[in-house]
């Protein structure tokens, strides 16, 4: 029988006369499959964008707390130099007179300047009164007839001899004009305080004449809202006291330092556009911030900074109710964050606090950019240019006051 192996002769030689050649290694079929399942899912997650707001999803396995992000990482520099500086727009101050106020005295007595003068002072007052008999309410209407322009809201009218309730008249009167009255759209007018009156001031400040809104209280406190500079606060409250002044023998004083900010608004922006749905996520699992979405009812994830002064770093979570009791002077300051990268900051608060919270969102959102951002990047200026040209004219409606003699 015929034999290969003795065609070919001795082993030995076949070693040697046959070419070596690389060998391959083929895996089982099905680790082949896992392999490929693995590297898709992998460049899924590293690739995920979108266009949409609406169709925005955020995988749970993604883990967010894992620095080392796939792809290129971000210059952080360019990230912090699109970041605006904060913008405090306006703040309600509130501050105390050294004298107690006589509402009704005082009021008539403060004089109102014509709105076609050009010049500091009162421009217009307003104040509810709450008229029980008709010698009240009778003597209010004759010092309404020495008023050139007044208006009158009536709120309660009841004029029943025999009934339970004889007499009782509750009205606001408003005497003189402001801007607000010349261009407001407002039709539904408002109430007004008790234990006060308003004063509408106008001032001639930074080129121009402002108008700012000051409630006196009959203990002598001072509510400012719209204040924007010390300056204007500090002119503010000279004003005040050169008006008062005249009906009181003892020095109207009011002191500066004693004074506390109750609401304070401000806004800065980010520089990108953000994944709300990812971050109210980072929010919530890993800075553990309260936060609240709900885009079907606000645009902005509506967020609370939780500021304790008794800590030096600060976290801006909520105080555990272990340390409620331990912590008592722990400040409350809201913030909003929309998808175009705005981020306004409101709450009652000081500069310095609110600072604090600045640099805490600004260092937040620069460090997780990788993670919140949509690949579609826009200039601050350029965009607000684009907006500005599709605001629409609004039509002016015009109003006619006539005053009489």
């Amino acid at each position: 029988m015929y034999s290969a192996f003795n065609h070919l002769g001795d082993n030995s030689n076949i070693n040697n006369n046959i070419k070596k050649t690389p060998t391959t290694y083929h895996p089982p079929q099905n680790k082949l499959i896992d392999d490929e399942w693995n590297d898709f899912i992998t460049s899924s997650n590293n690739d995920y964008e979108s266009d949409n707001d609406n169709n925005d999803t955020y995988d749970a396995g993604y883990n967010i707390c894992d620095d080392k992000i796939s792809g290129e990482e971000s210059d952080n520099t360019n990230i912090i130099n699109k970041v605006s500086n904060i913008y405090i727009s306006t703040k309600t101050i509130i501050a105390y007179l050294n004298v107690e106020i006589d509402l009704y005295s005082v009021f008539w007595k403060i004089p109102i300047i014509p709105y076609s003068q050009p010049c500091d002072g009162v421009i217009k007052k307003q104040m509810k009164f709450n008229s029980l008999s008709e010698e009240a309410f009778n003597t209010m209407k004759e010092n309404l007839q020495h008023e050139d322009y007044y208006e009158e809201l009536v709120i309660t009218n009841i004029n029943n001899p025999n009934g339970r309730v004889k007499f009782k008249d509750i009205r606001k009167i408003s005497i003189g004009i402001s801007k607000k009255d010349l261009i407001s759209y407002r039709r539904k007018k408002k109430s007004a305080f008790y234990n006060c009156f308003v004063l509408i001031l106008r001032m001639y400040m930074d080129d121009t004449f402002k108008e700012y809104h000051v409630k006196l209280f009959n203990t002598g406190k001072l509510e400012i809202p719209g204040i924007q500079t010390d300056h204007a606060f500090n002119a503010i409250l000279n004003m005040i006291v050169n008006i008062l002044q005249p009906y009181y023998d003892k020095k109207i004083e009011c002191d500066v330092k004693n004074t506390e900010t109750v609401l304070i608004n401000s806004n800065f922006n980010c520089g990108f556009y953000i994944n709300r749905e990812v971050l109210f996520e980072v929010l919530n699992t890993k800075y553990h911030i309260q936060s609240i979405y709900d885009p079907c009812s606000y645009p902005g994830i509506q967020c609370k900074f939780y500021y304790n002064p008794d800590i030096g770093i600060q976290t801006g979570s909520q105080i555990s109710k272990e340390n409620k009791d331990l912590y008592k002077n722990v400040s409350e300051v809201s913030f909003m964050i929309f998808r175009t990268g705005s981020v306004l900051i409101v709450g009652k608060c000081d500069e310095k606090i609110l600072m604090i919270i600045y640099e805490f969102l600004k260092e937040l959102l620069v460090k997780e950019f990788n993670v919140i951002s949509q690949k579609f990047h826009y200039d601050i200026n350029s965009v607000t240019e684009k907006n500005n040209e599709k605001i629409k004219k609004r039509k002016i409606m015009k109003k006619t006051i006539l005053v009489s003699n």
